[in-house]
C-alpha cells in the first residue's frame, strides 16, 4: 500500500499511523506476500457526508442487529457482533484511528464453508506472524483517520471515502485476498465481496440507505438545534497497555466515535501540525 501527502509539514507515515500499524497488519499482512487486489475497483457516489461511513466502519457495531438482520438470516454474514455471547472491544490506537475488534475466538469471516476452512488452516501461521496481541482481539473492521477504511468480516474490502461536498461521497472500493491463498479461495472471497459489499451488495445497500437518511435528517429544523449524543459507554474506556490503544469495557460503545471526532475537531481548529 502506498500512502502520500502534498503537505511538506505532515509527520512521517510511521509517526502518523503509530500503533495502527499492527492493526493494519491484521488485515493486510497476515501471510507471507501480503495481499493482492481481485476484481478491479468499484466507484460510486452516495448522497451522504463522508464522515458517516468513516465513523461507521470504525465504531458502529450496534447498527448490525437492525440494519442487516435480513442479510444475516439469509446467511450473507455470520453476524458476529449480534451474538449474545460475542466478546470484543472498540479500539483506538490514537490520532483518530479506530477499529472494531471482536474476541480472539469469535468468527467474523464470510459464512462460506471453504473460506472458514481456509481460515482455520492458516490460523497457526497468522498467530505466529502477528504475535500475542492476536490472542487478545480479532480486528474485523476499521478506519485509518480520516477516510481510509477496511473490512474483513462478511467481505474482504478496503475503500477510500472521497468527499464531493458536504452531502456527497464518492467511494473507491477494492476487494482483496491473501496473495498466498489458493485460486478457489480467491474466487470465493471475490463472490462473497460482490454479494455483500459492492454497490449492489446486501450490506452496502443497507448502509447507504442509513447514511443517506442520516444526512437528510441532519438538515431538519430540530436536528440543527440539538447536539448529537455520542455518550454511549462514556467513562467505560481506558488505555490498554497490551492492545497499545484506548479500549472500551464493552464490545458495543461510542468510545471510538468520540476518538474520531475529537481528532477531527483538533485538526479543524489547529493552525499547523505543530499546534495539534
Amino acid at each position: 500500500m502506498i500512502f502520500a501527502t502534498f503537505d511538506p509539514e505532515a509527520p512521517p507515515l510511521p509517526e502518523y499511523l503509530g500503533e495502527m500499524t499492527w492493526y493494519l497488519d491484521a488485515f493486510f499482512d497476515r501471510r507471507e506476500g501480503g495481499i493482492e487486489v481481485i476484481g478491479g475497483m468499484h466507484r460510486w457516489v452516495m448522497p451522504c457526508n463522508w464522515k458517516f461511513p468513516a465513523e461507521n466502519f470504525g465504531g458502529d457495531a450496534y447498527h448490525v442487529q437492525w440494519t442487516h438482520l435480513s442479510a444475516i438470516k439469509t446467511s450473507f454474514s455470520t453476524g458476529v457482533v449480534t451474538k449474545p455471547n460475542a466478546t470484543g472491544t472498540m479500539v483506538s490506537p490514537g490520532q483518530g484511528h479506530i477499529v472494531i475488534c471482536v474476541g480472539p475466538t469469535d468468527v467474523g469471516d464470510p459464512p462460506v464453508p471453504e473460506i472458514l476452512a481456509y481460515e482455520r488452516e492458516i490460523r497457526p501461521e497468522v498467530e505466529k506472524r502477528l504475535g500475542s496481541r492476536l490472542g487478545l482481539v480479532n480486528p474485523i473492521v476499521g478506519t485509518v483517520f480520516p477516510n481510509f477504511s477496511m473490512l474483513r468480516a462478511t467481505s474482504r474490502t478496503f475503500r477510500v471515502w472521497q468527499p464531493r461536498g458536504p452531502d456527497k461521497t464518492e467511494v473507491w472500493s477494492w476487494f482483496y485476498v491473501d496473495k498466498a491463498a489458493p485460486p478457489e479461495i480467491k474466487e470465493a472471497v471475490r463472490v462473497a465481496g460482490v454479494r455483500g459489499f459492492s454497490p449492489s451488495g446486501t450490506f452496502e445497500q443497507d448502509d447507504m440507505d442509513n447514511w443517506q437518511e442520516c444526512t437528510r435528517t441532519c438538515r431538519g429544523v430540530v436536528s440543527r438545534r440539538l447536539s448529537l449524543n455520542t455518550a454511549m459507554g462514556l467513562g467505560h474506556e481506558r488505555y490498554d497497555e497490551d492492545l497499545k490503544a484506548w479500549a472500551s469495557d464493552f464490545r458495543i460503545s461510542e468510545s471510538n466515535h468520540r476518538q474520531f471526532y475529537r481528532r477531527w475537531a483538533q485538526l479543524m481548529a489547529a493552525e499547523s501540525w505543530a499546534k495539534v
